[in-house]
């Protein structure tokens, strides 16, 4: 039976809705909450659209030209064993817990972060003196937990017990004095052979334990015997449910196949969040037992069986952004020739965040990680600690060269008076657009009412706009920003009120 026949608009209409109904309009964009938080832009978690940009890692800057702020001077410390520990800054100093011997743990103090004292802490007995800095093991790993409200709990440090590979934890009320959570027992499986870690995520309300997991592969050119890997859980009480770990996170290198543990190994992994993003601070094992480069020397800079530092990043408990490690483009690049941090490079388990600046203490070694297979008896690394400091905010930033750029974030509700952008354009310019949420100019607010931001490099600017100084007239609206860049560098931006 043939159809009827419609008039020509009604068969118009009934077109329309054909084809409405076999391509949906796209949904709006989910709005995002920014409030006043500080927006890193190390991914892509605020931003809709970016054009013509690339993500460029921060540049580190070693402190005191490359050498060493602290090295084993004293008798009960050894070059060969003197390696990774904490930093922290607790308002008035800055205060280290370091590995300085087998089984030999020190301390020291810092009141601008580059010239460091070992005070005589009374505490432990050597050769018959106590005149030292020796401290206990437990403190190694340590953090002023931000949570606590008993005093006696105001530290909280994660370390291997001293026989079984596995992870203790305990509290202190200074750093110095520690007691035992779970009366000395570990609170997770194996392993805890590095740096065992704990902190609080304030934002998840849960505790985070950073430990190794191993996987046994057998050996591999005589010498690689493991495999390692990590893991990352979460409890939201330490005290009271001490083993109750719930794990989030555990992985090994395996993009590249299941022998890519002969290439990379997760060593170490900390954690440090900031401004609501997980930043993982990655020793990375490269090359591992490879030792072709030739015998123990102290000035060849090695490519092989050596360790790097890289930055990982994610928010919540997603899986890691491993690129940089795969881009092969360490953080804190090691030394050339002669460096005492040529071989390898681990750092300290959290950053600081001073003066401006984002402080990282790391570890430093002469020799490969290997090297003491070579020969029995032979010296090892001839370790030392070191610094780099960062921009602040500048672990990441989105770069636009002679080509224009741009990068448009996702809506928001503007909960603030005023835009605050870090951001380099000493050699470009730089403009700042408002959106409506449909992502069209807001009157007095594009593009051609933006004034540019040009020759300036600053961790604060302020942008403005012809007819406003301030965003105080969109406050409260849904809104999108859409920075226009050329040959300029964006790390951040924040919305002040």
């Amino acid at each position: 039976m043939q159809a009827p026949c419609l008039p020509s608009g009604l068969a118009a209409c009934a077109l329309l809705l054909v084809a409405a109904a076999s391509h949906p309009q796209p949904s709006p964009e989910k709005r995002v909450t920014i409030g006043v938080r500080k927006q890193l832009l190390v991914d892509d978690g605020v931003i809709s659209e970016r054009l013509n940009l690339a993500r460029e890692l921060g540049v580190a800057t070693k402190a005191n030209d490359g050498k060493p702020l602290i090295v084993a001077d004293r008798p009960w410390e050894n070059a060969d064993l003197f390696r990774f520990g904490t930093v922290l800054h607790d308002g008035q100093r800055f205060r280290m817990w370091y590995l300085m011997n087998d089984d030999l743990f020190g301390y020291a103090e810092s009141a601008d972060g580059l010239h460091w004292t070992k005070p005589n802490l009374g505490l432990y007995e050597w050769h018959g003196s106590r005149s030292n800095n020796i401290v206990d093991a437990r403190g190694v790993s340590c953090f002023l937990d931000p949570h606590e409200t008993d005093p006696q709990h105001k530290y909280k440090s994660a370390y291997g017990h001293p026989k079984k590979v596995m992870a203790c934890l305990a509290h202190s009320p200074d750093g110095i004095r520690w007691t035992d959570y779970n009366n000395g027992e570990p609170v997770t499986h194996r392993a805890a052979d590095t740096m065992n870690q704990i902190l609080w995520d304030e934002d998840a309300k849960v505790y985070r334990l950073y430990t190794r997991t191993d996987y046994g592969q057998g050996r591999y050119a005589g010498t690689l015997d493991e495999n390692r890997g990590t893991r990352d859980m979460i409890s939201t009480d330490v005290k009271n449910n001490q083993t109750a770990w719930q794990t989030v996170r555990e992985w090994k290198f395996d993009r590249e196949g299941r022998w890519e543990f002969k290439r990379r190994q997760v060593y170490s992994l900390n954690g440090w969040i900031y401004e609501g993003v997980h930043f993982g601070l990655l020793w990375c094992y490269e090359w591992a037992g490879q030792l072709g480069e030739g015998p123990y020397d102290l000035h060849k800079r090695h490519e092989r069986d050596v360790m790097n530092f890289y930055l990982l990043t994610t928010r919540g408990d997603e899986p890691w952004d491993l690129s940089w490690v795969y881009a092969e483009k360490p953080l804190i690049p090691r030394g050339g020739d002669g460096s005492f941090d040529k071989d390898w490079l681990q750092s300290a388990g959290n950053i600081i965040t001073w003066q401006d600046k984002h402080w990282i203490y790391y570890c430093g070694s002469r020799e490969r990680h290997d090297i003491y297979r070579l020969r029995e008896g032979l010296s090892r690394w001839q370790c030392a600690m070191g610094l780099a400091t960062l921009r602040l905010d500048g672990f990441t930033c989105l770069m636009a060269k002679d080509a224009p750029g741009t990068v448009t974030t996702k809506p928001f509700r503007l909960e603030g008076n005023r835009l605050e952008i870090n951001a380099d354009a000493q050699k470009g310019e730089l403009f700042v657009e408002l959106l409506d949420k449909a992502g069209e100019p807001l009157t007095d607010f594009a593009r051609q009412d933006a004034v540019p931001l040009r020759g300036v490099d600053g961790l604060r600017l302020q942008p403005r706009w012809q007819r406003h100084a301030d965003l105080a007239a969109l406050k409260g609206k849904v809104v999108r920003l859409k920075f226009h860049l050329q040959n300029a560098r964006l790390y951040a931006f924040q919305v002040r009120a």
